[in-house]
């Protein structure tokens, strides 16, 4: 009896010893959701203005007449190129550009502009069945992926024009491709994957939280109960990306094998925090702290592009129209009207106002422009006075 107790209490030791070596290795999720205090929107969200403002209308323009190719697809850059890399450049269009164009579209009522975006899509971006992520005009695909981020902002800004007005045959076709697409291949695991191919099994080792658009999710999880559970761990990862107080912004990335966040070259870049606030937003929720936050900074034009997650500091002094474009889309969101009132103060001190420059109504930096900047820009001027 005595060995057998011995070699019990051996075994609980063992037991207890791996448990604090796991715990030191594969540490568990940061439970920040306490620190992020999150509060539900009470206030009624801002309607865009109507008719459109001057600098609307301008940017509008800009993006139409620079950027924009003779079969309606969005130029990522305003300079072109003839290299193809990793990376977008030159004019190359993106689903993401498309998608954003669509939900411009949507908001202000523009059904022709709309069904001439989805008929683009459906004409130009689908191949094997998927959204492609990126192409070149009237050649061979470049590359064989879709990116989730932008199949749900695509597939959400569908579902809520469905309730507005008719869909045409190509948004029709495009929902009913992304519903069925989506919870079959952009999931790995019950976690929300970046890309997906229509061949190739996913081996994404992280999740974006800034792909995680949660209102789009939920939306698809009415549709397809199936998911139901994918949905609510990939919301887990989304409001267990806050900071701290000290920044209350968002951590970039999720290990689920590690069970933590991670950062790139341990910055966190402004642009994919505010994406993480506007999907809260759009899901119906906030941080006090973070809006507080962005306020100050906004108000005071500090907004800038990186941040140290450790002490809160900028780690530079660039600033960007996509970030004050999207901050005043969640204002608008929140029914903040001083946030949103503010953003747009900034926002119109980059735009080009230059009659007799080709940048004219856009926002450009180095003789280049980009569609990403110019399109966030145009969504967030929609609420300008």
């Amino acid at each position: 009896m005595a060995k057998k107790l011995k070699w019990s209490l051996i075994l609980i030791g063992l037991a207890g010893l791996i448990v604090v070596i796991w715990g030191f290795f594969f540490p568990g999720p940061e439970d920040t959701t306490q620190l992020a205090d999150y509060t539900p929107i009470k206030s009624a969200p801002l309607a865009p203005i109507n008719p459109l403002s001057r600098e609307t209308l301008n940017c509008q323009a800009f993006i139409h007449n620079q950027l924009t190719s003779p079969d309606g697809g969005i130029y990522t850059n305003y300079q072109n190129t003839a290299q193809t890399g990793d990376l977008s450049t030159g004019h190359e269009v993106l689903s993401e550009s498309m998608g954003l164009l669509l939900e411009y579209a949507r908001l202000t009522g523009d059904q022709q502009l709309f069904h001439e975006t989805t008929d683009y899509i459906q004409d130009h971006l689908i191949f094997d069945d998927i959204l492609l992520w990126r192409i070149v005009e009237n050649s061979d695909p470049i590359t064989n992926v879709s990116a989730t981020i932008d199949d749900l902002r695509i597939y959400q800004t569908l579902a809520l024009a469905k309730a507005q007005w008719p869909l045409d045959d190509s948004a029709s076709k495009i929902l009913e491709m992304l519903e069925n697409q989506l919870p079959i291949r952009g999931f790995q695991s019950d976690y929300l994957v970046s890309y997906y191919s229509a061949t190739s099994p996913t081996q994404d080792k992280t999740v974006e939280v800034a792909y995680i658009n949660l209102s789009a999710l939920q939306t698809l999880a009415a549709a397809k109960p199936e998911i139901a559970t994918a949905v609510n761990a990939n919301q887990q990862i989304l409001l267990g990306s806050f900071i701290s107080e000290t920044l209350p912004l968002h951590h970039k990335s999720y290990d689920p094998q590690k069970r933590s966040y991670t950062d790139a070259d341990g910055k966190i870049n402004i642009l994919d925090s505010l994406m993480v606030i506007q999907n809260l937003a759009q899901a119906g929720i906030y941080s006090p702290q973070s809006i507080d936050w962005l306020e100050e900074k906004i108000a005071s034009g500090t907004l800038y592009s990186y941040y140290d997650p450790h002490t809160g500091a900028a780690l530079d002094t660039q600033e960007s129209s996509a970030a004050y474009g999207i901050a005043a889309q969640i204002g608008a969101m929140l029914g903040n009207e001083f946030l949103t009132g503010n953003a747009l103060t900034q926002l119109k001190k980059h735009q080009n106002a230059d009659s007799q420059s080709p940048f004219y109504g856009g926002f450009g930096y180095n003789n280049n422009a980009y569609s990403y900047d110019n399109l966030q820009a145009l969504l967030g001027l929609v609420y300008n006075k």
